[in-house]
């Protein structure tokens, strides 16, 4: 349980800039398919040394209860699955980075349904 005081609109957001490396490229091919209230992103792997890999980060806009909400998330696999409902005033979309031990590459749009 969480006690909040005072307004919780009055707390500002920041923007953070991810640490960028350009030691291994953006992902390629990358496909966005449709099911229902299910969208599953696939991609091609990026080769990376063990030492470096740490997976991809997907930074996805969905639309959960009529509300347009961000979720970020990591995974070892070159695909991922998210519920995205239909019905918000504002298109859902993503980001896909190849996250390596020393930073982030440049994002790539996914090409949503």
């Amino acid at each position: 349980m969480l006690d909040i005081q005072g307004d919780v609109f009055t707390v500002w957001v920041k923007s953070v800039k991810l640490p960028h490396s350009t030691l291994y490229g953006p992902v390629q091919l990358v496909y966005a398919k449709r099911s229902g209230n299910e969208v599953t992103i696939t991609w091609e792997p990026v080769r990376m040394t063990e030492d470096d890999d740490r997976g991809y980060l997907i930074e996805a806009n969905l639309c959960q209860n009529g509300v347009l909400t961000w979720q970020a998330v990591q995974t070892n696999i070159p695909t991922y699955t998210f519920t995205d409902e239909i019905g918000c005033n504002t298109p859902s979309s993503a980001l896909l980075y190849v996250v390596e031990k020393h930073g982030y590459t440049d994002p790539v749009q996914v090409p949503w349904p």
